[in-house]
């Protein structure tokens, strides 16, 4: 960066770099770290569960679709509501409360959540379905509230840790964040459903609760070593931000409901007449809920009222303020002038720039929650799938009993020791880990001595939803096979593959795995339960995971550099928003499982491939700008 400020600044040579990681980068990883175990490991036996509740804990086999159907649904809502929470959570924490505080407490609210949920399990075991029922809904709603709340303030809070000195660190410290995530994932999704078939539903879901508490308490500890910033503009108006958002957001809440109540009518008059019938469906559902109509659009109409409110008080130049402007003075427009001259006039240009990048954007994403709405169903439908399977592993017992559990937990230890101490400054010696790496060496070379003296095959037998490890585990081989593999010698020929091409890929290449997920179903109701080996599964689970790095890592960096800078956390909110969709699009197709799974499965490769043209085409035409951190593209 040069010096364009004239005199009295330093040139960026002349600032003493600094390669200590800032006192509160170790607090946020822990936290990170305990809180993304936590969440993937309840996660992942949900499904199981909520099918077994809703159909009375009767033997697997006897479970009915009905309870499938609604173990879904529920399962896919809860998702839906893990990433429409943010919206609100990000205006709480940026603009009312602070990012340190929302935190803090809504790591609170998440720990009652799980308790909540072991409660229900409690209840569940002793006889009392109804209550447990209602429990696990509440418990769920306060797990999203806290994750939702989370969410958009732990990036934001990493980068308010560094400064000029280090910030040169900042792309290292998101490396350890994604690595940590998928790490603990791995873990948590292989070990918490072999809890819940041992131990039962109670400590299933106890241990995440506990996670989540350590997650919290590591917080807590860093607070004096944080850098906070304040939130902007706080006080009263922080409170008419809160509220207006709020307002605005209960249309979307209440529509997801009347949708999914009348899910089963819609889906049942598309399959028994056509996909013409699907919009008279709809529109009975809707004059059946007149009244919750009623009550959304007077909701929305009392936040705009509040918004307005605090425009006269003091003018935000946000997206949606624009919007308004745009709208109420829609009159001002010259001949020829465009939707957002007056904003521009108003506002200036470079704050109008904004609302119609965001927009651009929008319209060229408008596909990607298709996406979504395959890839979060390795938690739920493909789970499902995994229980018809063969799912005996037969391994040799130096593998399991030597190498596998001793080598790979002492040495998850160790990492997590050596990285909690390199982020507080103070590494680990080259000595020491050098020493440990040679042990476990040691040690693997003392259990291919057993295993070839022994030849001792072991049967393991593997649970359904622990297949879902493997989109962690593909996920950390992935990402650097694609960086230095692909993206890395195609930049080096002057052929790079640009985001919106990868992001194109990577949409086809999601169709693919459910037309790959069809096949498996397909025959496993050829030959019968029991028969076709879980492992086949592996093989949409690496075409999915490729599929999302190449649609969402690109997605959000691609987003980013394509908003100015003063939207690109309402670009954040769109896209966290298109998750929603996904998954609120899962739960409104969740009936058709009643005709067949297979049927299901089918049905998203066709929307999915469908998807992908159009996005095809609108990445095609899309026309944007790019913006440098300056404001400058």
């Amino acid at each position: 960066m040069s010096d364009s400020t004239g005199a009295g600044v330093l040139p960026e040579t002349r600032i003493q770099r600094d390669d200590r990681f800032p006192p509160g980068i170790p607090y946020i990883v822990g936290n990170e770290a305990a809180e993304r175990f936590s969440f993937y490991g309840m996660r992942q036996i949900l499904y199981v569960y909520l099918a077994g509740l809703f159909s009375g804990f009767v033997p697997e086999a006897q479970i009915p679709a009905e309870a499938k159907v609604h173990a879904t649904q529920v399962i896919h809502l809860f998702i839906a509501g893990v990433y429409l929470f943010p919206l609100i959570g990000a205006i709480l924490a940026d603009r009312l409360l602070g990012k340190y505080r929302v935190i803090f407490w809504v790591s609170l609210v998440y720990v009652a959540g799980h308790a909540v949920l072991a409660v229900a399990a409690r209840s569940a075991s002793m006889g009392n379905l109804d209550f447990a029922k209602m429990a696990v809904y509440g418990g769920l709603l306060l797990i999203s509230l806290g994750s939702g709340g989370i969410k958009p303030c732990v990036s934001a809070n990493v980068g308010d840790q560094f400064t000029a000195k280090n910030g040169h660190l900042i792309e290292r410290v998101f490396q350890i964040f994604y690595f940590t995530i998928n790490f603990g994932a791995f873990f948590s999704t292989a070990a918490i459903p072999w809890v819940y078939k041992q131990y039962g539903p109670e400590l299933a879901f106890g241990i995440p609760g506990v996670l989540m508490a350590v997650a919290a308490f590591i917080f807590w500890l860093g607070r004096r070593r944080f850098v906070r910033i304040p939130p902007q503009p706080g006080g009263s108006l922080g409170v008419q931000d809160f509220i207006a958002s709020s307002l605005m957001a209960v249309p979307l809440l209440i529509g997801i409901h009347v949708l999914l109540e009348e899910s089963d009518p819609i889906v049942n008059a598309a399959t028994e007449h056509g996909i013409g019938a699907i919009f008279p469906a709809i529109g009975a559902a809707f004059a059946h809920y007149w009244l919750a109509g009623v009550a959304a659009l007077a909701s929305f109409v009392a936040g705009v009222v509040v918004a307005q409110l605090r425009q006269r008080r003091q003018e935000d130049a946000g997206f949606f303020a624009q919007l308004v402007y745009c709208l109420s003075h829609r009159g001002e427009r010259a001949a020829g002038e465009d939707f957002w001259a007056p904003a521009r006039r108003h506002f200036g240009a470079e704050a109008a720039e904004g609302p119609p990048a965001v927009l651009r954007i929008c319209v060229v994403f408008s596909a990607v929650s298709v996406f979504w709405a395959l890839y979060d169903q390795y938690s739920s439908t493909w789970v499902e799938q995994a229980r018809g399977m063969d799912l005996v592993l037969n391994v040799p017992r130096a593998l399991t009993f030597w190498w596998l559990v001793p080598a790979v937990l002492v040495s998850a230890v160790f990492g997590a020791v050596w990285l909690m101490c390199w982020v507080s400054n103070r590494p680990v010696s080259r000595k020491v880990t050098l020493v440990f790496c040679g042990a476990i060496v040691l040690w693997g070379i003392a259990a291919a001595i057993y295993q070839a003296m022994h030849g001792v095959i072991e049967r393991v037998n593997m649970l359904p939803a622990q297949m879902g490890a493997a989109n962690p585990l593909f996920i950390m081989l992935v990402i650097p096979i694609l960086t230095f593999g692909v993206y890395e010698p195609l930049k080096r020929r002057g052929r790079p593959l640009k985001p919106l091409t990868r992001m194109t890929i990577g949409m086809f290449l999601a169709s693919v795995a459910y037309v790959v997920v069809a096949l498996l179903q397909a025959r496993i109701d050829h030959v019968g339960h029991g028969v076709v080996h879980v492992l086949w599964q592996s093989i949409p689970y690496l075409l999915i995971t490729t599929a999302e790095v190449l649609v969402s890592v690109t997605g959000l960096e691609f987003a980013y550099t394509q908003a100015p800078r003063a939207m690109k956390s309402t670009i954040m909110g769109f896209w966290l928003l298109g998750i929603t969709f996904g998954n609120v699009l899962v739960a409104f197709l969740a009936p058709l499982q009643t005709l067949s799974l297979q049927t299901f499965f089918w049905t998203f490769a066709a929307l999915m491939a469908i998807a992908a043209v159009v996005f095809s085409i609108l990445a095609a035409s899309y026309r944007g700008k790019t913006y440098l951190q300056e404001g400058e593209g």
